[in-house]
């Protein structure tokens, strides 16, 4: 838990530093990754933090595309203040790293069944399995929605 809320501090004050949109694409995304970690930690069941995850995932995909296609003549420039963050960052990772114990792994993984055997049993399955059918019917939706040759980022020639 230490690392991560480490990293969460380090990603926010790089993330200051950063000038270029690609690259603060990439650290949201990884700030989004670091709280949904956290989040899943501390709740104890990880499916709030895939939903928060695809959601904040799927809006940055739409910006990185729209970036990479405006923004893409672009030259990166990683600045010093960046590279001493990234630095600190990786030795700061370093030095917090627990090794984990046997036994420790071994309680995680009877939790982790106990609770998949409360997501599938036979009150939630209704439910989990309306939301799997609703995610495919929208993706097929969008995916016959979105046509290459007449969509809003069209290529120039």
């Amino acid at each position: 838990m230490t690392i991560l809320m480490s990293m969460m501090t380090s990603i926010s004050f790089m993330f200051l530093w950063t000038k270029h949109p690609l690259a603060m694409g990439i650290l949201i995304i990884i700030q989004t990754l670091v709280i949904s970690m956290i989040t899943g930690i501390m709740l104890n069941s990880f499916w709030f933090s895939y939903i928060i995850l695809i959601i904040m995932l799927s809006g940055m995909l739409v910006l990185f595309i729209y970036m990479a296609s405006v923004a893409s003549n672009e030259k990166f420039h990683p600045s010093l203040k960046m590279s001493i963050s990234t630095l600190t960052l990786m030795i700061l990772l370093y030095l917090l790293m627990e090794i984990p114990l046997e036994s420790q792994n071994m309680m995680k993984q009877n939790s982790l069944i106990i609770m998949l055997n409360s997501l599938f049993n036979s009150n939630s399955m209704y439910i989990t399995m309306s939301m799997v059918l609703y995610l495919l019917l929208s993706m097929v939706t969008v995916s016959k929605i979105v046509n290459i040759n007449e969509g809003p980022l069209r290529i120039k020639k």
